[in-house]
């Protein structure tokens, strides 16, 4: 995520960021406006796909949003950017924005389906007078864009953490770059391999869920009155689909970061103990599971192991 840029400037048709982050034309960040949960007329999320200069004064990079550059293209246009509040900006890389759109399909599937519809029905003499006033969904979002975005760091953390250490990261893409189809061959410019995607998903749904959970104690409780007995208490079934998904998560982690290891033991990367020698494979394997098996000791290869 972007964390250097300001806002100069806004009107009914554009934003204007600039950032020294990013100080190359022809990148591509992708900026998320997360619209309140209140009664409004504009959509739960919008995005746009914007495209950086260079400013010849200042050296630092440069886009804007406008509804030409609204990602999808098929997205409702906004007809007044005044009404934007600019603390309700994310600006994300390419990876970034597949994530969250990934992971707001999990948590976020129940106001897609039962939207906010954002209009009150009303007759010509106002709200209640005679006419019909519905406020149809209207269910809270569970998390806002900033709170997932940490969520979604957080797990890219723990991955690169898991033997063997790696330290990928995002990277901000070209527009020639995100042109490749083939997702596998884009590694090399987005910063993180493709079959980290969905475990990075899986990661950052797991975090949401487990601050969900800490809310839901906080909320729950139970009355009783006359024998009438109500209790209003989501912690069990949030927790249990946490653990299901947490026991999946945890053997596709192991899965992954084997296939980080090359065939020297070396982590890809990463920075190994030693790149080259017996004692550099002997660090590796104990990075990797904490011991040096017998069996590669004695020449006999086993999981990823390497024979010394």
């Amino acid at each position: 995520m972007l964390r250097l840029y300001s806002v100069e400037s806004a009107d009914a048709t554009e934003v204007n960021f600039s950032t020294a982050e990013i100080p190359y034309s022809s990148y591509m960040p992708y900026v998320v406006y997360d619209t309140s949960s209140g009664l409004t007329t504009l959509e739960d999320y919008y995005s746009w796909r914007s495209t950086t200069t260079v400013n010849a004064v200042t050296s630092e990079g440069e886009f804007s949003i406008i509804n030409s550059n609204l990602y999808p293209r098929t997205s409702s246009t906004i007809a007044d950017y005044t009404i934007l509040n600019t603390k309700l900006f994310s600006v994300l890389t390419f990876v970034e924005h597949y994530v969250l759109t990934c992971v707001l399909d999990r948590l976020d599937l129940v106001r897609k389906r039962l939207p906010n519809p954002g209009a009150i029905i009303e007759d010509v003499d106002g709200i209640g007078n005679g006419g019909v006033v519905s406020v149809a969904g209207g269910y809270d979002k569970k998390f806002s864009v900033p709170e997932l975005t940490r969520f979604i760091e957080g797990a890219l953390i723990e991955i690169n953490i898991h033997p063997p250490a790696t330290n990928f990261y995002w990277s901000f893409t070209t527009a020639a770059q995100e042109t490749v189809t083939n997702p596998y061959a884009r590694e090399s410019a987005t910063g993180i391999p493709y079959k980290f995607v969905d475990l990075i998903v899986q990661g950052a749904v797991i975090r949401a869920l487990m601050a969900w959970g800490i809310l839901e104690i906080d909320l729950n409780f139970i009355t009783s009155d006359s024998g009438l007995q109500i209790t209003y208490d989501k912690v069990n079934h949030v927790s249990n689909y946490m653990d299901r998904i947490l026991n999946e998560y945890k053997s596709q982690k192991e899965f992954i970061k084997y296939d980080c290891v090359n065939s020297s033991g070396v982590g890809v990367g990463s920075m190994p103990f030693a790149a080259m020698g017996i004692w550099g494979y002997a660090m590796n394997m104990i990075q990797n599971s904490g011991v040096v098996p017998l069996s590669s000791m004695l020449g006999f290869n086993i999981r990823s192991n390497v024979p010394l």
